[in-house]
């Protein structure tokens, strides 16, 4: 590995591990937050992508509601997301941005579909990621440091 392919990796690292570390600072528990808003409304739309978090509209409404890893594994099977469609739910979310909100718990009938645990675990899985994916990239270029091929000068 020549030291422009090790450097970039290196400064790679550090971009990780600088996210990592903004992240875990800024992330708020579900009892910090201040700023939590309540919604009532109707499921229009549940988007349930092959990876990642689920996300949901509410009918009559143009804002868009991420919800967790754990609700699209939970409730995105084909048969479970149809019938959620035109259900009745209380939310409490978080604005992230003009259109966005964090959703930490969605209530259906009494019955709790999302709870700000779910959400916590899927931020601190998040962090967790950039600091390892740091820690790999760094053991890559110090493993190809120590183990020089013979064969490149």
């Amino acid at each position: 590995m020549n030291k422009a392919a090790k450097n970039i990796l290196l400064l790679l690292a550090a971009f990780f591990l600088f996210i990592g570390i903004m992240s875990a600072q800024n992330s708020k528990s579900y009892a910090e937050l201040s700023d939590i808003q309540t919604v009532k409304g109707a499921i229009a739309t549940l988007n349930c992508p092959p990876k990642g978090a689920a996300s949901l509209r509410l009918m009559d409404s143009d804002f868009t509601y991420n919800l967790s890893v754990k609700f699209r594994s939970d409730y995105c099977d084909e048969d479970v997301s149809q019938a959620l469609l035109g259900k009745e739910i209380i939310m409490e979310s978080v604005q992230v941005n003009d259109d966005f909100y964090q959703v930490y718990k969605v209530i259906e009938q009494e019955k709790l579909l999302l709870s700000p645990t779910d959400v916590e675990a899927d931020q601190s899985s998040s962090t967790w990621g950039l600091f390892f994916l740091s820690f790999f990239l760094t053991a890559i270029v110090i493993f190809k440091s120590l183990f020089k091929d013979p064969t490149q000068q």
